[in-house]
């Protein structure tokens, strides 16, 4: 990132700015090689006046990512900066996942890591209310062995009212780095076996049940879900939570991700590594952001 570089926005325009980096942009990116939504907040912002329009678009973002570090530290931000310190920083491609927006009873989980454990991340930025970050840990001690809030510095003795101490607090401090306030506890014996399984997709519950008991029931397909939730809710909690760890895991990266992370600028990373085995999708978008500004608008 171009740490130097200064950009001078009107702070109305943060948020529209702050969803550059939203899936619904990025993708339209990689379909149809432009934006409407990114063209438009761009000239209404005057953005395209205060930028060399011969930049690339992955330098582009790099920038807007600095720039949102200091002005507008959304929940990708975050998510972002969890990706690169975290799972880049201290773990490896080759024996760790992400993933993102896992649901888990009625709540999606922000970001989950995957390696030995499953440690989920759940973001609380500083615009977001903690009014239902109750349910949202409580779905996730059922499913998780380590669950962890990610806040802001003004909002951690928030947290430390609102979280039973079994949870870990976080913070992104004010130098955009990852502080532990207080680590998790393993929640391993809370695992609720009947939750977790509803988040497994079919074809992950029968490698499961198939890898522990030797065989899948032979009943009709309209029983196969029933028949295997029960194997599964009987397995022992450490062994069950162990293959669904090594199921989910493969749900993303492939040789090729792992081959292309060093291609990609620092400001997407999350992104990239949320499209997965997607070969095609991460091919078109490191192609695009190849591209120059004016190429695209």
């Amino acid at each position: 990132m171009n740490e130097n570089y200064k950009i001078d926005i009107d702070k109305k325009y943060l948020p529209s700015i702050g969803n550059f980096f939203s899936p619904i942009v990025l993708y339209s990116f990689e379909k149809y090689n432009s934006s409407s939504y990114f063209t438009e907040v761009c000239q209404n912002s005057e953005l395209f006046e205060k930028l060399d329009l011969s930049i690339s678009l992955s330098d582009f973002f790099d920038m807007i990512f600095h720039f949102l570090l200091k002005n507008y530290r959304n929940e990708y931000i975050y998510k972002n900066i969890i990706a690169n310190k975290i799972l880049l920083g201290k773990h490896s491609l080759k024996t760790s996942q992400i993933l993102t927006e896992f649901r888990i009873g009625k709540n999606k989980a922000d970001f989950i890591i995957l390696n030995g454990a499953t440690t989920v991340y759940e973001i609380k930025s500083e615009y977001d209310s903690f009014s239902r970050l109750d349910k949202q840990i409580n779905s996730y001690s059922k499913a998780f062995e380590f669950v962890n809030v990610i806040t802001s510095p003004f909002q951690i003795e928030k947290a430390f009212y609102a979280l039973p101490e079994n949870i870990g607090i976080l913070s992104l401090t004010n130098r955009n780095t990852i502080s532990t306030i207080r680590k998790p506890k393993s929640n391993l014996e809370n695992i609720d076996l009947y939750m977790l399984f509803d988040s497994l997709r079919k074809n992950e519950y029968l490698q499961i049940i198939k890898t522990y008991y030797g065989y899948i029931p032979s009943v009709p397909n309209t029983k196969i879900y029933s028949a295997c939730k029960k194997l599964y809710c009987e397995m022992p909690i450490e062994k069950a939570v162990k293959l669904t760890n090594e199921v989910l895991k493969k749900r993303n990266y492939s040789d090729f991700i792992i081959q292309q992370i060093n291609k990609v600028p620092y400001s997407l990373v999350a992104y990239i590594l949320s499209l997965g085995n997607n070969k095609t999708r991460v091919e078109k978008i490191l192609n695009i952001l190849n591209k120059k500004i004016i190429e695209i608008i």
